[in-house]
């Protein structure tokens, strides 16, 4: 089986994780990407394939179709994704996380993983 992992669920659990750990609600593209790498990472050392999506047009599309839960913004020079004040952390959980396989899950929760973070 070959997991096809989206910006989308890149990013958002990213972001649940940073703010478990460090209640920080910007990621950089590049911490992004990291912990996407360290995810796939993970899946490949227990033998399962898994594949980024990651391109101008599917963050175009993830600000488009979740625009209530993320938005692009610039700090210190770099841009990356924040997750709009008024979105709780049970929010994000919800909407991004019960679809999820669970070898994908515990990849995006694994402490390697977060650590590309920074948190």
């Amino acid at each position: 089986m070959c997991f096809y992992i989206g910006i989308e669920d890149l990013a958002a659990n990213a972001l649940i994780e940073s703010i478990r750990r460090a209640e920080k609600k910007f990621l950089t593209y590049k911490e992004i990407e990291n912990y996407g790498s360290r995810v796939v990472e993970l899946l490949n050392e227990k033998g399962e394939k898994a594949v980024l999506i990651l391109s101008r047009e599917s963050t175009n599309a993830l600000f488009r179709n979740y625009s209530d839960f993320f938005q692009e913004k610039n700090v210190n020079g770099e841009m990356g994704i924040e997750l709009k004040k008024e979105v709780t952390l049970e929010n994000l959980i919800n909407q991004f996380r019960g679809y999820l396989a669970l070898d994908v899950l515990m990849a995006f929760v694994n402490e390697n993983s977060v650590q590309a973070l920074g948190v």
